[in-house]
């Protein structure tokens, strides 16, 4: 929720606060008591989707942290490959060459080169154990590609929850404020002679304006 919605989403706490302390003057089956109700449960989505919104932004947290994790862990395992590539060089000619690991690289060129090492390490799989890297150092490579690859699937899920969260706050906002624009008519020809009511009402369904940017001062004028 941005501080333009934030502003609008406490305007329509104060309005759902005015209607309930004054229910009674607005009958069941009348305009006012319906639009009272809708800004109710525009409220409650507001408050359902921003729970919702934060929970979908601590999952993407944990997701990315977890991603991250094994990002660090698959390089890990590219790093010991290509350290012990370049000391069999000079055995196998251009056996290094085979195993860069990239620099700066995108997740997918990550793990595309992470699949290339272990295709490529197949031929010389017992000359890298010779040379002292793990039996089973290859399945563990393909184990963490494969932890990897699904992790992309999972953040893009946490994050297109959080989106959509975010998106049907922006929403159930827009609809608590355009219920209280039509309260707007009838409370206050409802209270027309109370005086009490309507400063009441004013204060309640008034949004503050969004903030002014300062003006950047005027440059100089040339000489």
């Amino acid at each position: 929720m941005n501080d333009r919605e934030r502003r609008r989403y406490e305007m329509i706490q104060r309005v759902n606060q005015f209607g309930l302390d004054n229910a009674a003057d607005f009958p069941a089956a009348s305009i006012g008591a319906s639009q009272f109700a809708v800004v109710t449960a525009r409220l409650g989505d507001a408050d359902t989707k921003g729970a919702a919104q934060q929970a979908g932004f601590g999952d993407a947290a944990g997701k990315f942290d977890v991603k991250d994790t094994i990002r660090e862990n698959l390089r890990e395992d590219m790093s010991d490959i290509a350290r012990t590539a370049r000391s069999m060089d000079y055995q196998f000619d251009g056996m290094s060459s085979q195993f860069r690991l990239p620099r700066n690289a995108t997740d997918q060129t990550l793990l595309a080169a992470a699949r290339a090492f272990y295709t490529a390490s197949e031929e010389h799989e017992t000359d890298f154990i010779a040379f002292g890297l793990q039996p089973g150092f290859r399945d563990d490579l393909n184990t963490t590609a494969d932890a990897f690859e699904a992790s992309f699937g999972a953040t893009a899920t946490a994050i297109d929850a959080h989106v959509a969260a975010t998106a049907e706050i922006a929403e159930a906002i827009r609809l608590g404020v355009q219920a209280v624009r039509v309260l707007d008519a009838v409370v206050r020809n409802k209270y027309a002679a109370n005086t009490g009511k309507l400063a009441a009402w004013t204060s309640a369904s008034h949004i503050e304006k969004d903030p002014k940017k300062p003006k950047l001062p005027s440059p100089p004028p040339t000489p």
